[in-house]
């Protein structure tokens, strides 16, 4: 479970969540990066890395395992750029640079090999593959059964009928016996 912050009537509030996909993610090992103060924003609210990076609708998991993969100096200037879309809070503007220095030194040396993060466009072509796959298994299962159905309803051939034996064994008309 995780404390994630959302705007509710006009004030921020802290709810405890699970992050989207957390089953994928093992161990703690990004909450001191993730849950790290920013700043205060212009509503009261209390800004967080995760916070900052779900108000910038990204996946806040994913974006620390991909920060902890990159020489930190790339992952503080990538940091720094995103913080700076970030705009409540004048103060991360200003010191975009050495805030997301600050933060990136809280990250694992690397992202730990135990960690997996599927980016969403990923794991999304994999569910829609997955669908596709049972439509079409669903489509075959149907169409056999249809097909099954239609067999046992047509009739066999009609082969011609052989009169029974108690027709033959009369007399003819006009006859005696």
């Amino acid at each position: 479970m995780v404390l994630t912050d959302r705007l509710s009537k006009g004030r921020h509030v802290m709810k405890q969540t699970a992050p989207p996909g957390a089953s994928r993610f093992l161990g703690n090992e990004f909450n001191p990066f993730l849950f790290a103060f920013i700043g205060t924003d212009r509503s009261g609210g209390q800004l967080s890395v995760v916070s900052a990076l779900a108000r910038l609708d990204l996946d806040a998991w994913a974006e620390a395992a991909s920060l902890a993969r990159l020489p930190r100096d790339v992952a503080a200037s990538k940091l720094s750029v995103l913080l700076r879309k970030y705009t409540e809070i004048p103060r991360i503007v200003q010191d975009s640079g050495a805030i997301a220095t600050r933060l990136i030194a809280l990250l694992p040396d690397r992202a730990p090999a135990r960690t997996l993060v599927i980016s969403s466009s990923r794991r999304m072509a994999a569910q829609a593959s997955a669908l596709v796959f049972g439509i079409l298994v669903t489509m075959a299962l149907l169409l056999g059964l249809q097909y099954f159905n239609h067999a046992a309803h047509i009739a066999p051939h009609a082969t011609p009928a052989t009169p029974p034996a108690a027709a033959t064994s009369a007399p003819a008309a006009g006859t005696s016996r």
